[in-house]
């Protein structure tokens, strides 16, 4: 082929066969094969096989180190594997070895939950100090809301209150999550809807975990209105800025000069294209929100809060601090298969054949999988650390926000019907009448 040409795979995937990088994109199963196996035979010792020790403290740390070895080997082996023979995707950049690599990540993501799933809460803490040590110790919650005054009389502004909050150190990644999600969603309406419910599910969960006890111009002014909005609408800014950019991707053999190759190879790592989501959430009832089964708009927007709200509590119940790099794992792993799972569900939502039987893309299925195996994990290890009844503030709010959300909705729908029928029978019976005119 070519310089710079390209052809359309049979999965979908565009693949670029420039000269100059034609090696990364042709399959070296073999070759991959080949070090792979190597790789085992150098770190497992097949011909000088460790002997057990006599001393039985010693036994037991060698077969403890042999055991988390082995578990991580085998998972090395699934991610190689993932890596070469796992299923392409929809995404291509930087490379589609990536998007397969995240794959086989949240696989294996999905096996340690269901893992832990089958543990009691005291040997899923344990078992989380095989990956980093100074877990599996209870650690007291910060609460935010300790004092939630703005001036106090005789002192002045409460500033070590406005210091402690603002200062904070997720203040900053709070911002960066809202951006990230509005790449993932691409629209206002959905992103509002999503920062407003979660602030209401803090309030409603507040009597159960601590850390969601903010002060209300912590909860509806630094992150509703200065946070997510700054995330929301420079997150917003990005998406119109790759949807109006033009693409003509030009192989790196083509460049006249080095430094136009090393900018080509930069902009590698940004999309191949721009594809716009028109959710036209309240197009209609059944868009909005739709059957249980139909996955309509407003189910994306569930499991994502579903997401939040279990980020919580596995750190409350697992006994795992914010800093602790488990936390960026996880976030950094629902970002990357976000990406391409929030587009196979556009995807499956716009098929002009959908129905339950409608194949859903690999990447929101297990989206799906996680998050109720996730919450599955919540409600088994949290029997008995909630005792606090549920306060009467919040049944009532609850409740009389479910009335009126089943009046509008109720009202929306049977208005909207009945409005398509009318105009779909003066449809037919004007027909009929000019039928029977000729």
């Amino acid at each position: 082929m070519a310089p710079g040409t390209r052809r359309r795979a049979a999965d979908g995937a565009v693949e670029q066969y420039d000269p100059a990088t034609r090696f990364l994109y042709v399959p070296h199963t073999v070759t991959f094969l080949f070090l792979g196996l190597l790789a085992l035979v150098y770190f497992s010792h097949p011909l000088h096989p460790e002997r057990r020790p006599a001393d039985p403290a010693a036994a037991d740390a060698l077969a403890y180190s042999n055991s988390k070895l082995g578990i991580w080997a085998m998972v090395l082996v699934y991610l190689g594997y993932s890596v070469v023979q796992g299923p392409s995707t929809c995404m291509v950049r930087p490379h589609p070895a990536v998007w397969r690599l995240v794959h086989g990540i949240m696989v294996c993501y999905l096996m340690l939950m269901t893992y832990l799933l089958f543990q009691t809460v005291d040997d899923a803490r344990l078992f989380l100090r095989h990956l980093y040590p100074e877990l599996g110790v209870e650690l007291p919650e910060r609460q935010y809301g300790a004092d939630c005054r703005l001036y106090i009389p005789g002192e002045g502004v409460n500033w070590k209150a406005l210091h402690d909050t603002v200062f904070d150190e997720f203040v900053v990644a709070h911002t960066l999550g809202w951006w990230g999600k509005a790449l993932i969603i691409r629209n206002y309406t959905m992103l509002w809807f999503i920062s407003i419910a979660f602030e209401l599910c803090e309030k409603t969960l507040q009597h159960w975990l601590p850390n969601f006890n903010e002060c209300w111009w912590d909860s509806w002014l630094l992150d509703v209105a200065i946070c997510n909005a700054i995330g929301i609408y420079t997150g917003m800014w990005t998406v119109r800025y790759f949807k109006s950019k033009q693409y003509n991707w030009s192989g790196i053999s083509e460049q006249p000069s080095l430094l136009a190759k090393a900018k080509r190879g930069l902009l590698q790592f940004t999309p191949y294209s721009w594809d716009d989501f028109e959710w036209h959430v309240f197009s209609s009832p059944k868009r909005c929100f739709g059957a249980p089964l139909a996955l309509q708009c407003f189910f994306p927007v569930g499991i994502i809060l579903l997401f939040e709200v279990n980020h919580f509590f596995l750190k409350f119940v697992l006994w795992v601090p914010p800093i602790n790099p488990l936390n960026t794992y996880r976030l950094a792993i629902l970002f990357l298969f976000a990406l391409p799972g929030i587009k196979e569900y556009y995807e499956f939502l716009e098929s002009p054949s959908r129905n339950i039987f409608t194949k859903l893309g690999t990447f929101a299925w297990l989206a799906m999988a996680i998050a109720v195996v996730e919450t599955l994990i919540c409600i088994k290890f949290s029997k008995g650390l909630f005792p606090q009844p549920w306060p009467r503030e919040v049944l009532v709010a609850w409740g009389l926000a479910v009335t009126v959300f089943g009046v509008v909705f109720g009202t929306w729908s049977y208005r909207y019907y009945v409005s398509s029928g009318v105009a779909a029978g003066g449809g037919r019976r004007a027909i009929t009448t000019r039928q029977k005119t000729r």
